[in-house]
């Protein structure tokens, strides 16, 4: 994972000189840069589910998750990185069930707004946290998951945030009612810190897109850049 991150920086360093400016992906070369974009997302994704491999057996007390739970896609998704919106999105459009997928996300992205505004008139050591809470405890669904099984429908695409969530817990117990109790016993897989460096370090060439780090949010976003999309098609 290191080496193709530090190969994906110094690319887009690179880039970014020869078009004498800061960052290296703005709206006048997104799709230009778009194969190679989605090409280093898929890498970088396929790489961590290799530190999954690793790391997760190591886990003292096992995993008791499995297909089709779901519980955890009720959470507000955040921190994704703004390439992996690009592959997700690029998955997406053209699709016939596009708009009811930015619909979903308009909807979510409004409640989350206004639990996020309610939190801040509250007051409190974490509004942010609280607004999350909040958020997971209205137990909407991820537009992705499909019908009843609580599969993933962008399974192959989903961003990091979404692959590292896990319980030694059943599924019974992460649920909005037990998330704060110590029958839920959920838990974060994270990087380490030189590798977080690394994908912000990639990230901030994506700065003049302005992308929020929100799921939902972002795929609205991307979807009025639809025009540099279709310069990649055209």
């Amino acid at each position: 994972m290191r080496s193709h991150l530090s190969a994906e920086r110094d690319r887009l360093s690179s880039l970014a000189a020869s078009l004498h400016r800061e960052c290296a992906v703005g709206r006048d070369n997104l799709g230009r840069e778009m194969p190679a974009i989605l090409r280093f997302c898929g890498q970088y994704q396929s790489d961590f589910m290799r530190y999954l491999e690793a790391v997760l057996p190591q886990h003292e007390h096992g995993i008791r998750c499995g297909a089709g739970c779901g519980s955890c896609c009720r959470h507000y998704p955040m921190s994704v990185e703004p390439f992996e919106l690009m592959y997700l999105y690029s998955s997406l459009r053209g699709g016939d069930g596009l708009l009811e997928i930015l619909e979903a996300c308009h909807s979510r992205a409004e409640l989350f707004h206004a639990l996020m505004t309610a939190a801040a008139e509250k007051g409190g050591e974490d509004p942010d946290e609280n607004a999350l809470q909040a958020y997971f405890m209205r137990s909407r669904p991820c537009p992705f998951l499909v019908g009843k099984t609580g599969d993933c429908g962008v399974y192959a695409h989903r961003p990091v945030t979404c692959r590292m969530y896990f319980s030694e817990t059943g599924p019974e117990f992460c649920t909005p009612e037990f998330l704060l109790t110590e029958k839920n016993r959920s838990f974060i897989v994270y990087l380490p810190d030189d590798i977080e460096e690394l994908i912000a370090e990639v990230s901030a060439h994506y700065r003049p897109l302005e992308l929020p780090e929100a799921l939902y949010g972002g795929l609205l976003a991307l979807n009025a850049l639809e025009p540099c999309f279709a310069e990649r098609a055209g």
